[in-house]
């Protein structure tokens, strides 16, 4: 991912989520911006402007690991460059392994923004995003987009041999249920709000994502019926991370994005699109029958008998209207051709939604 906006996109969704870490370094190793999730919390007695270093937020070895990587990826004029880096919990002092991506943000290719993720925590919602944004295919790129055009509402995680589920705390609370709720001993399944009409589709889809296994991602748009009986749109991503020996999933991390939005666009554009079809064909037909009206009663005048200026004149007059009624024509056929591929890019834009 080489575009700027996108990079600063993320790191602002960093520095606001339970899911991300960001920190900002220069070439000597201090932090100039990060998360509260990087660096030691200072405490009252401290000084505001003390600086924060690489070894105070990551394991001090771990400097040579992330400066090779840097001068490699700048020899190479590569756009970034990724590492693991062991960071340090504060004030406990415990390390928590993470994977990072460093990108260049500077000329002289020193200042770095890096967006990580831990990779040790068992739940979906603090690993998934690495096991998603981790990937350079089409798929991964479209989900960052999808995250920075979209609300992100959460993660699930299904474990297919124990039926249960763990939902991520955004998900659960957008799917209407209270923080008493979200921690207690009841298991919670989002599945069981998708819409009625929808649930056979998706579960069909899964399958196919099952069979292949795991080569055709899930991609699903559907809606998801809140406790509050009111009805959103939402695109998920699935992925299976765990396969028993024989080949049968065990485990499937997912993410939830609101697409309410643009749904609600698609189909204003879908029906203001078939209103000026119509308005457009019942127009023209209807200038069309006037132009016929006219023609035909030009030819009952030049039946009649007429002086030579007359004559010259009814001809005149059907020569334009002939020529109105050709432009009519053609107008009408560059209507429907265009109003035909509008229908199949609304038909393909709908059938890619669903692959």
């Amino acid at each position: 991912m080489t575009d700027y906006n996108a990079i600063q996109g993320l790191s602002q969704l960093a520095v606001v989520s339970e899911y991300f870490l960001q920190v900002t370094l220069d070439k000597t190793g201090r932090v100039i911006t990060s998360d509260s999730g990087i660096g030691p919390v200072p405490t009252f007695f401290d000084n505001k402007e003390k600086p924060i270093y690489f070894a105070d937020c990551f394991v001090a070895s771990n400097w040579g690991k992330y400066e090779n990587q840097r001068i490699k990826a700048w020899k190479n004029s590569h756009q970034s460059f990724t590492v693991d880096l062991q960071k340090i919990v504060h004030p406990e002092g415990d390390l928590v392994d993470t994977k990072w991506e460093f990108f260049f943000i500077s000329e002289d290719f020193g200042t770095c923004l890096g967006i990580g993720h831990p990779v040790s925590q068992p739940m979906p919602y603090n690993l998934g995003l690495g096991d998603f944004f981790d990937s350079t295919t089409s798929e991964g790129k479209e989900i960052i987009d999808s995250i920075l055009e979209d609300k992100l509402l959460g993660f699930w995680e299904f474990d297919v041999t124990k039926k249960g589920d763990n939902i991520s705390q955004g998900l659960g609370q957008m799917l209407g249920y209270t923080q008493d709720e979200l921690t207690g001993t009841m298991p919670i399944s989002w599945q069981k709000h998708i819409h009625p009409e929808d649930f056979p589709n998706l579960i069909h889809d899964l399958g196919i994502h099952f069979k292949t296994p795991g080569n055709i991602p899930f991609k699903k748009e559907f809606r998801i019926n809140q406790k509050t009986n009111q009805t959103i749109w939402a695109l998920g991503f699935g992925k299976t991370i765990e396969w028993s020996n024989s080949g049968h999933p065990t485990k499937i991390l997912g993410c939830i994005l609101d697409i309410t939005d643009r749904k609600k666009q698609e189909i204003w554009l879908k029906e203001h699109h078939y209103f000026l079809k119509e308005l457009a064909f019942e127009q023209s037909h209807t200038l069309r029958a006037r132009v016929a009206n006219i023609l035909g009663i030009l030819e009952i005048l030049d039946s009649e008998p007429q002086n030579n200026e007359s004559k010259r004149l009814v001809q005149l007059i059907k020569k334009e209207t002939k020529l109105l009624d050709q432009s009519l024509k053609k107008s009408i056929k560059e209507s429907v051709q265009k109003n035909k591929s509008l229908e199949d890019d609304l038909t393909n834009d709908n059938s890619s939604s669903l692959l």
